[in-house]
């Protein structure tokens, strides 16, 4: 049995409990054996050890909203890109993402089954990915990438790299789709339920699909015991998503009071991604993003922060997504950041662990630091609480471990007992 100590830690162990210094926490295998709050215990022999010096450990951070496989804000421009261009370049996605704590990602449509594959057998490093592959979208939909003059069919993805949405127009066409889509182990059914900022025939203010073809995909979700999704702003586009057993909404950025109370009375979780509309609008000029979608993207952050005070005065369960594509790969992080503007640092943080655990229904094996759970753990330098943005340092994250295993390591163990 292998066995890992962590000793002199601030442990942050985002069950709720306050930060508790001088911490020990004993890792055995791929889980945690044993948590001990400020006092010293009697540590195993022939155990590593990591002198913590103080630093902050915690679970590893998750993020419910990513698409590591969009290298490209133009899905044309990817395609030109050999393929082995492609996959390296997601590759790199899914190693950064890993050495910045986040040990836990769902990929909200677009990476292939085969990276979470490589990733569980130790092929490629990179954090617990719960994909979902291609999402569902109707003609004219967000998904639909066809300019208004093109007449040929959909974008198609790269077989084996990234999925594309698949285009259905009926309930038997949505049913047929989210069966293939299951049949794969996704983790869930993605349903783009309106218009979105980055497709090119569709306003915010629309909604997409009848209840009746929305309750067909997620009837085939829910029988397998999967998720639903939904990209989702305007509340009527909201109730739909929530009457057809939707339980997980993205975006959401007019939200507004009674849309948040059908949400809470359906158990619903809201996921806002406040990032991708930061970034997008000070950076997506210049990288060739259209005036008419960078106007739709400032209309959706003069929305986000707002939507994320009526959700919490609702009472909503709120995870935590970024959203980012392309270049903004790298700032998943600054997430917690804007989210601690409206719910401080604390329950921001909560929403990257053991809320988005939650509604990945993984609570019993990740999300806190618990005697029993899969020691997915990140050693801080600094104290989040005090500055949450700390956690965009990629530097400041000295070890991550997923599963009990050391993927990343700036402080070096001692294989004997500290004296």
């Amino acid at each position: 049995m292998a066995t890992t100590v962590f000793r002199d830690c601030v442990l942050l162990d985002c069950t709720g409990a306050e930060p508790a210094p001088r911490s020990t926490v004993i890792v055995e295998d791929e889980r945690i054996a044993r948590v001990v709050r400020g006092d010293e215990p009697t540590l195993p022999r022939d155990a590593e050890w990591i002198d913590c010096g103080g630093r902050t450990l915690m679970p590893g951070l998750t993020d419910a909203h990513v698409h590591c496989a969009i290298v490209e804000t133009d899905p044309g421009k990817a395609r030109r890109d050999s393929v082995a261009t492609i996959a390296l370049r997601i590759k790199d996605v899914l190693e950064q993402t890993l050495d910045a704590g986040f040990t836990t990602v769902r990929d909200a449509f677009g990476l292939d089954w085969g990276f979470a594959q490589a990733i569980d057998r130790g092929l490629l490093r990179g954090p617990r990915v719960l994909f979902v592959g291609p999402c569902l979208s109707q003609t004219g939909g967000h998904g639909d990438w066809r300019e208004p003059h093109h007449q040929h069919g959909p974008v198609e993805g790269v077989y084996g790299l990234f999925a594309t949405p698949r285009i259905c127009d009926s309930p038997d066409e949505m049913r047929r789709a989210a069966r293939e889509i299951l049949r794969t182990g996704a983790h869930g059914i993605k349903i783009m339920g309106g218009g979105g900022c980055m497709s090119p025939t569709d306003e915010l203010e629309h909604t997409q699909f009848t209840i009746e073809e929305r309750s067909a995909a997620v009837h085939e979700a829910t029988v397998q015991g999967k998720i639903s999704l939904a990209h989702v702003y305007t509340p009527q586009g909201i109730v739909n998503a929530v009457e057809a057993g939707v339980r997980s909404i993205e975006h959401g950025n007019f939200l507004d009071e009674a849309s948040a109370a059908r949400m809470r009375e359906a158990g619903a979780y809201f996921v806002p991604t406040l990032t991708t509309y930061e970034l997008i609008s000070a950076f997506g000029a210049s990288q060739g993003i259209p005036a008419n979608m960078l106007a739709k993207i400032d209309k959706a952050k003069a929305g986000g922060q707002q939507s994320l005070e009526v959700a919490r005065a609702a009472g909503l369960k709120i995870g935590s997504g970024s959203d980012v594509l392309s270049s903004m790969q790298p700032f998943k992080a600054m997430e917690l950041a804007l989210k601690a503007k409206v719910l401080g640092a604390h329950e921001a943080i909560l929403s990257a662990t053991r809320t988005n655990a939650e509604l990945f229904g993984l609570a019993d094996e990740i999300g806190t630091v618990e005697e029993g759970k899969l020691a997915d753990l990140i050693l801080v330098d600094g104290q989040p609480l005090d500055d949450v943005a700390l956690l965009q340092d990629t530097a400041r994250v000295h070890v991550v471990l997923r599963s009990g295993r050391i993927c990343k390591r700036a402080l070096e163990p001692t294989s004997a007992s500290p004296p």
